[in-house]
């Protein structure tokens, strides 16, 4: 044990605080303390040590000193128990702290020691003076000074790097020592009037800390459960309420983000992991304690007057400017949206704007890539930073709209899906792009770089306020839960891992990702195995950094059932509590949870204020005003919550959401009877390509020729279309998804018919809708096992379906041409192959002068509508939507007839009434896009009758 200190964070990442380090001892003097202090450093003997909310108890062996610590809102106060001795003393070290030695000042005078303290440095950030005062009981007998490697006996001030003091007393007729320790950001003087103000017996500090610890903890009071989750929760609940900190002093004074010392007339805090605790911290302490984040809100907004913009990861007055984003709107988006408003709000927007148009604090651009974002709508190479500032703009968007700026609104909510300029719909990950646009050549989707603290797996599911999006561009709800179920294999993977990892904030909104695929029950089973298995009562019982709270307030939020899903919205997703009865204690009306389980961890119902609701989510105005959550918990997934109406909501302003692929229906191919070429190992066998499952790399390898695949559905049944799930999907690298495969169909397992070629292909997952037929048998070839060099093709789902909920497509799969093509991958063929959400070579291109594209139906038909999917729809850049088409028929393929005009577009997909027949259908564009791109791109035509 090296000493004592005034200053902690509650488990943030780099060394930070423990200021003004004391060490009780015993004996003389040896080597200097300002150049050997951890040499009076004491073992200790864990069965001494005591520690509960306000109070720390433990006997340094080496001294024979028992130390007892506590605090009032400003001052820690210490007794010391000596054996006797006229030499019992305490070492003040006025330059140490967890981030080095540096310049401090001490002065002794009576019973008093003060000085100033240079603190800071957090994570190589800037430095601050901190100001103390020391008041002991009693007068020493004797006192001292140290600076380096001399100390000087009698000698009452020093200032310098490596200095401190020693004060001595004599405990042979009185054995107890006690002092209260007043600390300030703004002067000495303003140290010793705390500590004046604040000063009590130690009995009294210890009893009124316990009884303030106490009362903050039963702002929520459960009941039931375990020993062993009462005791999680409530450590995990005492961890969320240690920061930010107190920072104004007894008489209003504080000190500001620009330096200077202000009044006021509330409590100030200060020091924020703004990256960490905007994701679910801000709503919880908002929720439970809306008269703390009151004052947490308007001190942020003063530091935003202050110094420039809201705070980022500060320590003090200092921004650290710590991890990538702009937190700070969130925070205050997030407060407000869980009822806290009594701030200045239009100070608060006009921060929020400042900071999302390339604004500084204290002399620093916080937002440093924002005019590459708004340029590209991404930043090369840092796709963390693009999903951290499109996480920001959807908190500003919301805000604004709350405080009736609509064109804010409309600015941050378009900004805000910027997100999807990264989704690369042939790897399906959210997928780093360079300088010139052009998405990596392959992607591991468990290595860190680019990313910042975590991979592409993890990151892919990092925006929460459009998930629905999300998961249509993976392929639907079905797929989605695939891989949810895949990223779950692990819970804490770590950094090069493509698992989840809890013991990161990206990662920490993922697992209620599954409301969003219709399957809540997804959510249940992966947070009460990460709340059993990562979080425990031992020591190392946290899954990994807290982070001021951060991942404390994860774990209170999934103990209570609920979870702010949407940073900067009031959405909250509902998993069942883990406790039979919760009760939260509030000003603006109490909200009670019933009805939770440790055992029963599946929602079979849920009602609010006795209004039962099939949606797996609740917003904040449902309980603003106090109310009832009553789950009803069962053994096994319910159909609570699956309907595509249940979902939590995903906030679409901005952009048009992507159009989803049809609903199939079943997949005949579930489980089905299959044959296959030699697998690479005795767990690669080929069930495991129709076993519906891709977790735990559920996969079908081989590298044995032909490297096929044959499945029996059983009997004759219809067959549509093919969905292919590759190495990319199962987090192995992108290079190994199949590069050319083809698909044959059967009724009698003799003769087969080609269905599906495919070439060229770079996809983690592959959509092959064709016309319907009559097939018994499927069978699969990879033709080109992957895209590198490696021999062993890898598939981990082969799906097969016979129905679907579009209408029948007239011109799927017909022969096709066109005036030309960008390149030999972009022909017109692709532009009637059913599929639009395969990547950007999914479509046609065409930068020749006529531009056109045209299909040959077979023979005419009834043509009633051509729907057309453009390029934002394939997931381009909407200003490359065609502007002007012309939507063409023919008879013999030579006479061509206008049927519609479509002049001005803007839109990813549009529909035109034709009511004609035809054999023949042609897109004629006359001006490709908005912004003067030469390209014609058009990624799907359907014709229906």
């Amino acid at each position: 044990m090296e000493s004592f200190s005034l200053t902690h964070f509650n488990g943030a990442g780099c060394p930070n605080n423990e200021d003004l380090p004391i060490l009780p001892i015993t004996g003389n003097l040896g080597a200097s303390p300002g150049s050997s202090w951890t040499s009076y450093a004491s073992g200790y003997t864990k069965t001494n040590e005591s520690a509960t909310p306000g109070y720390y108890r433990n006997r340094l062996d080496k001294y024979g000193v028992d130390a007892e610590l506590s605090a009032t809102k400003r001052t820690g106060a210490l007794k010391l128990t000596y054996p006797a001795s006229t030499t019992a003393r305490v070492l003040i070290n006025a330059s140490r702290s967890a981030t080095g030695d540096r310049d401090g000042n001490v002065t002794i005078t009576g019973n008093r020691v003060w000085g100033e303290h240079t603190a800071g440095g957090f994570c190589g950030g800037k430095t601050f003076k901190m100001y103390y005062s020391i008041l002991f009981d009693r007068t020493p007998t004797g006192f001292g000074t140290f600076k380096a490697g001399t100390v000087t006996a009698g000698s009452s001030t020093t200032s310098g790097t490596g200095t401190g003091a020693y004060v001595t007393f004599d405990t042979t007729s009185n054995a107890v020592v006690t002092a209260t320790v007043g600390i300030s950001f703004v002067s000495v003087a303003n140290a010793q009037n705390n500590a004046t103000a604040e000063a009590a017996p130690f009995a009294t500090v210890r009893a009124d800390a316990k009884a303030a610890w106490n009362s903050a903890l039963n702002r929520v009071q459960v009941t039931g459960g375990s020993g062993t989750d009462l005791q999680k929760f409530y450590t995990a609940l005492y961890h969320v309420l240690q920061n930010p900190n107190l920072a104004s002093d007894t008489n209003g004074e504080y000190r500001g983000f620009d330096n200077a010392v202000h009044t006021a007339s509330h409590p100030v805090y200060q020091n924020y992991s703004g990256w960490d605790i905007y994701r679910s911290w801000a709503a919880l302490v908002a929720l439970i304690a809306p008269d703390v984040m009151t004052d947490i809100v308007r001190s942020m907004v003063l530091d935003g007057q202050q110094g420039g913009l809201l705070p980022k990861w500060s320590h003090q007055t200092v921004e650290d400017f710590v991890m990538p984003g702009d937190p700070g709107p969130i925070i205050v988006a997030s407060a407000y949206a869980f009822g806290v408003r009594d701030f200045d709000t239009a100070a608060a927007l006009a921060l929020m704007k400042k900071s999302g148009s390339g604004g500084a604090t204290q002399g620093v651009v916080l937002r440093g890539n924002q005019a590459v974002y708004q340029a590209n709508h991404f930043i090369p190479g840092n796709p963390s930073e693009t999903l951290e500032y499109a996480a920001s703009d959807f908190a500003i968007a919301r805000f604004a709209a709350a405080q009736g700026d609509t064109a804010g609104h409309d600015t941050y909510a378009a900004r805000s899906q910027y997100w999807r300029s990264l989704f690369n719909g042939e790897s399906s990950y959210l997928h780093t792009r360079d300088g010139g646009g052009a998405w990596s050549a392959n992607l591991n989707p468990a290595q860190e770089s680019p990313y910042v603290e975590g991979n592409a797996a993890q990151y892919t599911w990092m925006v929460p306020h459009n998930l629905g999006a999300l998961v249509t561009l993976m392929g639907g709800p079905a797929t989605a839960v695939r891989r949810l179920d895949h990223h779950f294999t692990e819970l804490n993977g770590g950094l090069s891992r493509p698992y989840f990892y809890i013991g990161n904030e990206p990662e920490h909104n993922v697992p209620w990702t599954y409301h969003a695929a219709r399957k809540p029950a997804g959510a249940s089973d992966a947070v009460r195995r990460v709340m059993a298995e990562s979080f425990t009562t031992g020591a190392g019982g946290l899954p990994g950094n807290d982070d001021l709270g951060a991942t404390s307030a994860w774990y209170v939020w999934s103990a209570l059932g609920l979870y702010p899903v949407t940073p900067g919205a009031d959405t909250l997703a509902a998993h069942g509590a883990l406790f039979p009865s919760v009760l939260i204690r509030r000003g603006p009306g109490d909200i009670t949870i019933t009805g939770g389980s440790a055992a029963d961890r599946y929602v079979q119902s849920l009602a609010v204020d006795g209004a039962a609701t099939s949606h797996s989510y609740l917003r904040y105005g449902d309980i603003a005003d106090g109310g009832t959550v009553a789950f009803t918990m069962g053994g096994s997934p319910s159909g609570w919550g699956t309907g595509a109406s249940d979902v939590p909501p995903s906030f679409a302003a901005g952009a048009t959401q992507p159009p989803a692929e049809p609903d199939l229906g079943a997949n005949l191919a579930l489980g089905r009877p299959v044959t296959g070429s030699a697998a690479c190992a005795a767990s690669e066998a080929a069930g495991r390509a129709v076993d519906g499952a891709i977790a735990g790399n559920s996969k079908w390898c081989s590298a044995t020729a032909p490297r096929q695949l044959q499945v029996d559905l059983g009997a004759a049944r219809t067959v549509s279309s093919f969905v292919v799930e590759h190495a990319g999907l199962g987090g192995e690298n992108t290079t190994w998804n199949t590069g050319a495969f083809t698909i044959a169909t059967s009724t009698d397992g003799a003769t087969f018919t080609p269905a599906v070629t495919v070439s060229a292909s770079r996809n983690s997952r592959t959509y092959t809708p064709i016309a319907a037929r009559s097939a018994r048998y499927v069978r699969f070839e990879a033709t080109q096992p992957a895209g590198d060099a490696s021999a062993a093709a890898r598939i981990y789902e082969l799906e097969v379906y016979g129905s679907s909920s579009a209408p029948a497509d007239l011109a799927l799969n017909r022969p096709a041409a066109a005036d030309s093509a960008c390149g030999a991958n972009e022909g017109p063929a692709k532009a009637f192959n059913g599929s639009w959400l395969g990547g950007w070579a999914d479509k046609w291109c065409s930068q020749g002068s006529a531009r056109w594209v045209q299909a040959d139906l077979g023979s005419k038909q009834r043509v009633g509508s051509v729907v057309i999917r453009h390029a934002g729809a394939g997931g381009e850049l909407p200003a490359w939507n065609t502007r002007d088409f012309d939507v063409q028929t023919s008879d013999d393929g030579s006479a061509w007839t206008t049927r519609a005009q479509v002049r001005g577009n803007t839109a990813d997909s549009t529909t035109t009434a034709v009511g004609v027949d035809a054999r023949y259908v042609r897109v004629a564009v006359l001006t490709p896009t908005s912004d003067g791109s030469g390209a014609a791109r058009i990624y799907e035509v359907l014709v229906t009758a």
